[in-house]
Parts: C-alpha cells; structure tokens; sequence
C-alpha cells in the first residue's frame, strides 16, 4: 500500500520545484508544465493545488515570505525585547537571506515576477506594511528606525540586483553600523 502525500507535503513540493525552476532557468521557464514535470505531478494534480499560474505565483511569493518571516521571529526571540532589536532581526535575517547565492537568484526570479502579476507585487506591499508598522514600534525614534529599514532594504536590493553591491567586507562593516544604529537612540 503507497502512502499518500498531505496536501501541504505536495504544495511545498510544487513551491521546491518552482524555486529550482526559478533558480536555475529564471522566470521564462516557469510554466505549468514545467513545474508539473519538476514536481512529479500531471499538470492536472498541479492545477487541483493552483488553479492559475497567478494562484501558483501568489502562493511562491507567500512561502517564501513565510520561510523569511519564521526566520525573523526566530531572531527577534534571540535579540529579546529591548529597543531595536526587532531592527536589528530585520537586518540580520534579510542579509543573510540576499547573501546566499540560491537565495539572491530565486529572488530575481520573484521579483520579475512581481512586475509581471499585480497581485503578487501588491502582497509585497501589504508585508512591507506590516514590516514598516513593526519597525515604527520597535521602541527607537520612528524616523531612525524607518532610516535602518531602508538602508537594510537598499542593501538587499543592491545585492539582489547586483548594483555594485559591496564587498563582503564592506558589507560587514556596513552591517555593523546598521545594527549600531539600532543600539543607539540617541543620535536623533
């Protein structure tokens, strides 16, 4: 007698087979069958889970964002309560995701994806509400704290792009002085 797969066990291997998709051939190779194929599914065991490539998109987006978002709380927990520290968990979680090579990759994929379907662009917009209202509350000047955001955010993007992204020791020392800044409430 075969075991069967959970729904969720088979979601998170179509989302696997969409991140090495992604990964390895980029946005255009992103298609139903592709990712039937890559799955181990028919395209009609695919289509039962995602009914669109648009439900499929928006559900990589949201995995994805959950895997960052889990290893955000885990950081926020270690960093405890006091002022920054969910700053400081922000910096440290988005850098070491946009640092590890398979990571930066699929999300040049996502992103090109997210201009392409509106509905994923605009759940990017909706967590970085809720990531900007975190930041607001994190117990520094809220102008300080959106300044961090930024500077963390430009990093990722210039990572993620590849804009003359910093050497790696630069990118230390610009880490540093990010989460000095959390530390520091004084400088406003």
């Amino acid at each position: 007698m075969s075991q069967r797969r959970t729904a969720v066990e088979t979601r998170e291997m179509i989302f696997e087979a969409c991140s090495n998709i992604l990964r390895r051939d980029g946005l255009a190779s992103l298609t139903l069958d592709a990712v039937a194929e890559a799955a181990g599914l028919s395209k009609g065991g695919l289509l039962y889970h995602f009914p669109s490539k648009v439900a499929l998109i928006e559900g990589l987006f949201e995995y994805h964002n959950d895997i960052f978002e889990l290893r955000l709380q885990e950081l926020a927990a270690a960093e405890g309560d006091d002022p920054g520290a969910w700053l400081r968990a922000y910096a440290k979680a988005s850098v070491e995701q946009i640092t590890d090579p398979d990571c930066a990759s699929l999300y040049v994929s996502l992103f090109a994806a997210e201009e392409r379907y509106a509905s994923a662009h605009q759940l990017m917009r909706q967590k970085y509400v809720r990531w900007q209202q975190q930041v607001e509350v994190s117990g520094l000047d809220p102008a300080l704290a959106t300044l961090v955001r930024l500077a963390v955010d430009g990093l990722w993007f210039a990572e993620m792009h590849r804009y003359a992204p910093p050497l790696s020791e630069r990118r230390e020392i610009i880490v540093d002085l990010i989460l000095q800044l959390t530390k520091n409430s004084d400088i406003l």
